[in-house]
Order: structure tokens, then C-alpha cells, then sequence
């Protein structure tokens, strides 16, 4: 898991008894937020012992405008247009929440890849967990957000729940 521009970077490894799904997505969201998420399974023995290295995203533009905004603590924020590059194909709405000492949310809105769509309560990491919504792509102006969107209307449930 790799959020922001800062290059921030994550890597947990470990064993399980669970079932593992190898999932692997990026999304771009508003004030240049990127996130890369690689969830890898192996069955050898020690098998997770190197570490790996993300992919570089493609900044060439693909043709896709999404809107696109980022907000920490709220469910609402004011969209601009952002070009789409590489595989982020879908315009998404975004909705992460983080438990621990205290509860942090944040919201945003932008370009993912199709692996990024419609995930529901999927841990990325530890207490984190997010819940995405894919849309149409526009065509040169930012729509107006419903009101009860599907992720919005899963954010206010996650707030009245916990």
C-alpha cells in the first residue's frame, strides 16, 4: 500500500490460515493523492521473505476525466477535473476508514483501475479499511454528486455503526 505523492510505503508480510485473494489496484484522487495497493499470495516456504517492489503508474493520459477531490473528516468536497492516466479507466468515489486511538475518515473522488471498483469493507492495512464506488467518466465538466450516493450513503452508515 502506497499513499501520496510523499511516496509513503507500507509493506506488511505474514502467515495465515485464511483463504488468500490476491488484489491489486490504484487509485488517483484529488490534491495528487495516489494509492497502490498489491496483495500477493504464495504457498512455498518463505515464500514472502524478499521484499517487492510497486509498479511506476504511467503518466501518459488515457482519454478518461474524472472529478476529482480529497477530504480527511468529511463526507463532502469540492471537485475539479483530472485527466486519467495509464490502466485508471473508471472514475471512483472512495471512502476510507481508519480505527486505532481515535477514528480518522477520509473521502475522495478520482481515476482507478477497474480492480479498484465497487470494494466493500476490504482491510488494506491493519485498521484500514475502504469501501469504492465506480461511475461513469465525464465528458469535460464536473457533475454535480448525488446526494445519496451508494459510497456516501455506506460513509454515513460506517459513522452511525461506530
Amino acid at each position: 500500500f502506497r499513499a501520496g505523492m510523499s511516496s509513503d510505503f507500507i509493506q506488511e508480510k505474514g502467515c495465515s490460515s485464511n483463504k488468500c485473494a490476491q488484489l491489486s489496484f490504484s487509485a488517483t484522487l484529488g490534491n495528487e493523492r495516489t494509492f497502490v495497493y498489491d496483495h500477493r499470495c504464495c504457498q512455498a516456504e518463505q515464500c514472502n521473505k524478499q521484499d517487492f517492489q510497486l509498479s511506476q503508474k504511467p503518466s501518459n493520459p488515457n482519454g478518461i476525466e474524472c472529478p476529482a477531490c480529497y477530504t480527511e473528516n468529511d463526507m463532502f468536497c469540492d471537485s475539479v477535473l483530472l485527466k486519467c492516466t495509464g490502466a485508471e479507466t473508471k472514475c471512483v468515489e472512495v471512502i476510507v476508514a481508519i480505527n486505532g486511538i481515535s477514528y480518522l475518515s477520509l473521502f475522495g473522488m478520482g481515476c482507478a483501475t477497474e480492480t479498484a471498483c465497487n470494494l466493500r469493507n476490504v482491510t488494506v492495512v491493519r485498521d484500514t479499511k475502504i469501501h469504492t464506488y465506480c461511475t461513469g467518466a465525464t465528458n469535460g465538466t464536473p457533475p454535480m454528486m448525488p446526494i445519496f450516493s451508494p459510497i456516501l450513503t455506506s460513509f454515513f452508515l460506517l459513522k452511525v455503526l461506530l
